[in-house]
């Protein structure tokens, strides 16, 4: 893993935005619990670990209890060992019995409206008063939010949940520690891809804390052979446009695969933009990747999605999602591909990455 701290400099001083008075808003918002904490759609390594990184702070300081909730597969193999190991209080929210019952929402790692929020704030007419994020654009009900936290120069949510625990002079126990700073290494590549100060400083910060062994069964938890196959033919499928590749995997085993495909996609030589897309239980889900200072990959998928699909990222990640609808996949995606490549000015015709 890359540091992006060189020897003898010391790690860069920020001003904490989290003052006193922001955590009163906080509480606040939080009262009188338990607060319901959701996130995206298969959630990721930082969300898993803003999700619990918030609800252990409201315990710690306010004695406010919290549940967290998640919809749709945690099936990546490091995010599986993940929640198992380190974030085990995360329950699928069919579990979770009468969601309205609970006094008071949040969401972390996404917005209500974002697309991969189907959960809780979408499906009713309660918006959430609790929003911790990273992502841009904004989205509609955000202003709504009792408390909010909308940053883009974080390259993980789960730094900025972690600025409230330094702004309340507290620490993480171990095992949430390893989590927070899993996440952060997760979304950011080692602080190798959209990684700000605020992350390196809770990175480094924490780094001390973190249960080595647990980390290292997460890091390297073991793959199915189904795995293998899923690479083997998305490297098939894939076909190169001058400087972009695309890869139409059809239909999914599980929809997260994707970001793994375009993780390695990307790295063609060469290449200024990935784009992964297929389908899973009626929804055509996309992955975005760009090589930093070529193109926003924010930007890029806002202009690939169509006018009723949902889209968001930050720096060279993005992702999403268009519900089929009735339409038939093979014309949607013919028509997204086709505004990717568009957006791209890229004219070459596709060539199979595997001749």
């Amino acid at each position: 893993m890359t540091s992006h701290r060189r020897a003898g400099k010391p790690a860069p001083r920020l001003k904490n935005p989290v003052t006193p008075e922001r955590l009163e808003c906080l509480r606040a918002a939080a009262q009188p619990g338990p607060v319901l904490i959701l996130t995206h759609a298969n959630p990721d390594p930082d969300a898993l670990a803003s999700g619990a990184a918030l609800a252990a702070l409201l315990e710690r300081l306010w004695n406010i209890p919290a549940c967290l909730g998640y919809s749709g597969l945690v099936a990546r193999a490091e995010n599986k060992a993940m929640l198992n190991l380190l974030t085990p209080a995360w329950t699928p929210l069919e579990q979770l019995g009468d969601l309205a019952a609970y006094p008071a929402t949040a969401m972390v790692d996404t917005q209500p409206g974002a697309g991969n929020a189907n959960l809780f704030g979408e499906t009713t007419a309660r918006l959430p008063n609790i929003v911790i994020d990273h992502h841009l654009p904004l989205q509609k009900g955000v202003e709504a939010a009792a408390y909010r936290d909308i940053r883009a120069e974080a390259g993980a949510t789960v730094s900025l949940v972690y600025q409230h625990w330094q702004a309340a002079r507290l620490q993480p126990d171990l095992r949430l520690a390893t989590a927070i700073v899993y996440g952060i290494q997760a979304d950011t590549r080692g602080l190798t891809r959209g990684a700000w100060p605020l992350d390196q400083l809770a990175y480094f910060k924490l780094l001390n804390r973190v249960d080595r062994d647990l980390l290292a069964q997460v890091e390297h938890a073991a793959l199915p052979r189904e795995e293998f196959h899923a690479f083997n033919f998305g490297l098939q499928a894939a076909k190169v446009y001058g400087r972009a590749v695309i890869a139409n995997l059809g239909l999914l085993h599980r929809p997260d695969f994707l970001a793994e495909m375009a993780d390695m996609l990307i790295r063609l030589e060469q290449m200024r933009a990935a784009l992964c897309l297929g389908q899973y239980a009626g929804v055509l889900y996309l992955s975005l990747r760009t090589v930093p200072g070529e193109c926003d990959a924010g930007a890029l998928i806002q202009k690939t999605v169509l006018l009723d699909g949902k889209a968001g990222g930050h720096g060279s990640v993005a992702g999403g999602q268009i519900h089929l609808q009735e339409r038939d996949f093979n014309q949607l995606s013919a028509e997204v591909q086709q505004r990717f490549l568009e957006a791209l000015d890229e004219k070459a015709a596709g060539e199979p990455l595997l001749a």
